[in-house]
């Protein structure tokens, strides 16, 4: 279908929309800004939160086709926030201003805490992250009130979720998240992605944007305004992204549907409906051991041209995913005291992991069985290369209710979350030809064994129920000076899978997990000002991977290249103090701890090819130190921004490794940098603006045994651009120039596996326990986009 139909076709399928956001103090008279775009001074609330919405105090503002108001301090990095937990998030302000093809992970990197890992600058491609030296799978994603981790390994697709031009703002709690978050992996804290509102007026947004490495994007949305006089309000928007990959061959694409309707009726009821749509293609990037890095730099690529016998082609280096997402929140105003909000969903993943492997046609195995002979076509000395091929699809019902109740100083909530997910994933493999043409997989050209079933190395079937229940109470005193909360959630999974595999372990296996997990905190505000904090909670994280549950065969060997394992939930106690002042000048600054047992550092290992899931026990870990950010509110058009965070993360335990202890205890845990920290200038007039960001992270071990570290990096990002405000029917039209990575300074940016000990290393009872290289992230290069921005 070419690009132009598939453009409208798909642009015009889908309505969607959110509530407008919350309000702030006017701007007194000799503060209001004085440029053609100036709208005067207004209430103005972004999302901060998974509850009520916070206050943000703006004076006056801009026009802009994309939502950009200059109303938030730090240039959009500093959103006032109240609760009673450290906190940050980023607005329209900054998002806008981003380069467009850049993700919710990446955005957030400047806030206090965060770090942030990417395998190209346009931002494109997976990223990986850590807030407060606890990695990606231990933090929580929420995107309008349902969980976007994935189900086992509990990676977050933010970029199959929703497109940057539709996010109005990103929180996150760095310490405690919401009791009634519907997450169970959120010991390291909650990300909540909110949705950008339709306009009241019927109109709508178009961008086009070229750049680095053959880029070309187009997005456009509709508002429809209130539709009659039915009351409904909506949105769609459809995105179109290609470019060639930033290191190596290969190329990446990607098309996006994001949509909702809603209808607000009576005093604070609503119903809406939400849709969402990507299907997203590309190459993979070969991660590197540091001996690969320091002799190749990021040369170290897959192959561009195929050979016979070649398994590391490009070609058969790919990752595809398509999700569909049906969100259908409801809010009902029962009375004036009780409110229900009820929130099912329904979402359909699919991925597929490819990899390139060579198999023997004698000598090989399925599961514990050797196989004669494979009669394996095109053979090159008696092998066959072919393509490794890994479905993930995964099915998921979801239902979020809370029913709340306020009566004079107290508000009590109750709630309820269902989560039901079914998977069968397997293994399987199509040959490759001498040319390097591969057979058509989707038809089930594949592989086969001797009798005619298909060969696979992995055949399981999975099921995930979630029940949770919790209760909180708020109790508002001394003029609502003081607020006083507690609350308990219960946390109930059960977990069951088949493997139809000859030769595992157990065919069933499964696990059930409970835990109750109470919180409490408290906050006063001294001055309309400042306020203090203080709280204490806990969290729980069920065992991720599918290690756990199925055990995956090599192709050459009757022993499993992964065994399953019981492995416990991780299970951490946290408090935090912090003070806040919100005036010209805006300050946050929190002090923490964290104790975790039964800590699971999410790794991965190559198992024919494909890149998979591998936990590592690493016993108990302390987490402590402290985070503050400081950012202007807009004056005279300028906010700088400035962030820090000081960490000091160690391993509390000895390592059991190869029936020896690795001596670990106390040593720094990894993927924690010991300080990071960002710097941010914002301006804007509202027909000229820009805005500067350098960020500095502190060297990370990737070992346990902190024989093995990636070194410190800095990057910088800066936008330049021009606002019109009217040229013929064109609303506010905009040139936008993002440079990203300025400098192009190439840099080990995260981890792609991390190990126990990178040298052989004497373990405490003295055995020499062998080394294994840890696998990096490669990120550098510089990239400019430039886009063409316009309402209409």
């Amino acid at each position: 279908m070419p690009r132009s139909t598939a453009f409208a076709g798909l642009a015009l399928l889908t309505l969607a929309v959110i509530p407008a956001i919350a309000h702030a103090a006017p701007a007194k008279d000799h503060e209001k800004p004085r440029h053609r775009n100036s709208i005067p001074p207004k209430t103005i609330a972004p999302v901060t939160g998974p509850g009520e919405p916070e206050e943000v105090s703006v004076r006056g503002g801009i026009r802009s086709a994309n939502g950009v108001t200059n109303t938030t301090p730090g240039g959009g990095l500093m959103a006032r926030q109240t609760k009673a937990g450290a906190q940050s998030a980023i607005t329209r302000d900054f998002i806008a201003k981003q380069a467009p093809t850049s993700n919710a992970i990446a955005m957030i990197s400047a806030l206090p805490g965060v770090i942030s890992a990417s395998t190209d600058p346009l931002g494109q491609s997976s990223t990986a992250m850590s807030i407060r030296g606890l990695q990606q799978a231990e933090i929580g994603f929420v995107y309008e009130g349902i969980p976007i981790n994935d189900s086992i390994n509990y990676t977050p697709y933010v970029q199959a979720m929703v497109d940057t031009d539709n996010i109005q703002s990103v929180t996150v709690a760095q310490g405690a998240p919401d009791i009634g978050a519907p997450v169970y992996n959120d010991v390291g804290g909650l990300v909540t992605i909110g949705l950008r509102g339709p306009l009241d007026r019927r109109g709508g947004t178009a961008s086009l944007s070229y750049g680095s490495k053959s880029l070309e994007r187009e997005f456009i949305r509709y508002d429809t305004g209130e539709i009659g006089h039915s009351g409904i309000k909506g949105f769609a928007s459809f995105s179109s992204t290609t470019n060639d990959q930033w290191r190596g061959s290969g190329d990446f694409r990607k098309f996006h549907v994001d949509s909702k309707l809603i209808r607000n009726w009576g005093e604070g009821s609503s119903a809406g409906l939400t849709f969402s749509y990507d299907n997203w293609q590309q190459a993979n990037y070969r991660p590197m051991t540091l001996a690969q890095w320091k002799q190749y730099g990021n040369s170290f690529n897959y192959d561009k041209t195929y050979s016979p016998g070649n398994t590391n082609w490009v070609g058969l280096r790919q990752y595809q995913r398509r999700s569909t997402v049906l969100i259908a929140p409801v809010k009902l105003r029962l009375s004036h005291e009780l409110t229900l909000d009820v929130t099912p969903a329904y979402m359909n993943y699919s991925e597929f992991y490819f990899g390139g492997v060579s198999i023997a046609n004698k000598g090989s195995y399925f599961g514990n069985q050797p196989i004669t002979n494979f009669n394996l076509p095109d053979q090159i000395n008696g092998r066959t290369t072919a393509l490794s091929i890994n479905p993930v699809p995964q099915k998921t019902g979801f239902l979020n209710t809370a029913l709340s109740w306020h009566r004079g100083h107290n508000t009590a909530r109750l709630g309820y979350i269902y989560n039901y997910i079914a998977l069968e994933e397997p293994i399987y493999y199509a040959p490759v030809d001498r040319q390097g043409n591969i057979a058509n997989y989707y038809n089930k050209y594949t592989i086969s064994l001797p009798g005619g079933r298909q060969y696979r190395t992995l055949d399981m079937n999975f099921v995930h129920q979630m029940n949770e229940i919790f209760i909180e109470d708020t109790l508002n005193l001394l003029d609502d000076k003081l607020v006083l909360e507690a609350g308990l959630r219960y946390l109930m999974i059960t977990r069951a899978a088949t493997n139809l595999i000859p030769g595992v372990t157990r065919y069933r296996v499964g696990a059930s997990y409970a835990q109750p997990l109470p919180q409490v905190s408290a906050s006063y505000q001294i001055t309309p000002h400042d306020q203090i904090y203080i709280d204490g909670t806990t969290a729980y994280r069920a065992p991720a991977s599918v290690q756990v549950y199925g055990e995956v065969f090599s192709t050459s060997s009757p022993i499993p290249a992964s065994q399953q394992r019981s492995l416990k939930g991780e299970y951490s106690i946290g408090e935090e103090i912090g003070y806040r002042h919100y005036s010209l000048v805006n300050i946050s600054v929190s002090l923490f701890n964290y104790n975790i047992t039964n800590n699971q550092i999410t790794s991965s290992q190559y198992i024919n090819g494909i890149p998979l899931p591998s936990p590592i026990e690493a016993g108990g870990k302390t987490s402590r130190g402290i985070q503050g950010e400081i950012g202007l509110r807009p004056w005279h058009h300028w906010s700088p921004y400035v962030s820090a965070q000081y960490l000091h993360a160690t391993t509390d335990n000895n390592i059991a490794v190869a029936g020896d202890l690795l001596p670990t205890r106390g040593k720094r845990a990894v993927q924690s940098p010991a300080f990071s920290a960002a710097l941010g200038l914002s301006y804007d007039d509202g027909t000229i603006f820009g805005n500067f960001l350098f960020s500095y992270v502190g060297s990370q071990y990737a070992t346990i045994m902190n024989d093995e570290k990636i070194p410190a990096y800095e990057t910088a990002n800066i936008t330049l651009g021009y606002r019109l405000r009217q040229l013929w029917f064109a609303n506010h039209p905009q040139l936008q120039l993002n440079v990203v990575n300025l400098g192009a300074k190439n840099y080990l940016s995260g981890f792609q596996s991390i190990s126990n000990n990178a040298k052989p290393t004497k373990g405490i009872y003295g055995t020499t326990i062998a080394g294994s290289s840890p696998l990096y992230l490669s990120a550098g290069g510089i990239a400019a986009i430039a886009s063409l921005t316009t309402g209409f």
